[in-house]
């Protein structure tokens, strides 16, 4: 979601749609209710601020993952914090835009969702909805285009390894034939010279 890397995707390769996958916008999500704990943290003082210490993982779990004994924990945080609770929940909200299929009913849904934050006074949520807003395109690609995204980040996985690995290929070629070998399929790589 870095503006230099669209750039230049949209430079290179004009005809490609960019795709935000679930884990990326997540991981934007994860930060925005870290900053509001963060916030809440150091607003609250005495007993209220012991509470919201130390539970920076717990908020960032799903729900779904968490023990019955974690629940609890994070209900007692949100019995005295309702603002750590309402980033928290629309967090959890957020992550039903993958189960859509159409874009139509997509983009509905996030209306819906940006419409939640209009007197939450949530600054860092704010903040996520106009990033949102900003890379709808690629957020709504996600329903025109079905990419398997975990295989991508794998291939990118093992790439990124066997450049440790090699430490260095003088040979672009060369460098490309191994991480065809490696995915162990037929996948194409395209790769571009700097132009001098």
């Amino acid at each position: 979601m870095w503006d230099p890397f669209r750039q230049s995707i949209e430079q290179w390769l004009p005809k490609c749609r960019i795709i935000y996958d679930k884990f990326h916008i997540m991981q934007h999500a994860n930060a925005a209710v870290d900053e509001v704990r963060r916030a809440e943290f150091f607003r609250k003082g005495g007993a209220a601020r012991a509470v919201v210490k130390g539970k920076r993982w717990l908020l960032l779990s799903r729900w779904v993952n968490l023990s019955t004994q974690k629940k609890r924990h994070l209900n007692a945080l949100f019995a005295l914090n309702r603002r750590v609770m309402k980033a928290y929940l629309l967090k959890e909200s957020l992550d039903r835009l993958w189960s859509y299929t159409y874009e139509g009913s997509m983009l509905r849904y996030l209306k819906s969702w940006i419409d939640q934050l209009r007197w939450q006074r949530l600054k860092p949520m704010e903040k996520l909805a106009d990033m949102l807003l900003n890379h709808l395109e690629g957020i709504l690609n996600y329903c025109r285009t079905k990419v398997r995204l975990g295989v991508v980040e794998a291939v990118n996985g093992n790439i990124k390894a066997l450049l440790r690995r090699g430490r260095g290929y003088r040979n672009l070629n060369y460098l490309l034939l191994k991480a065809q070998r490696l995915a162990a399929t037929r996948t194409e790589f395209v790769a571009f010279q700097k132009a001098a």
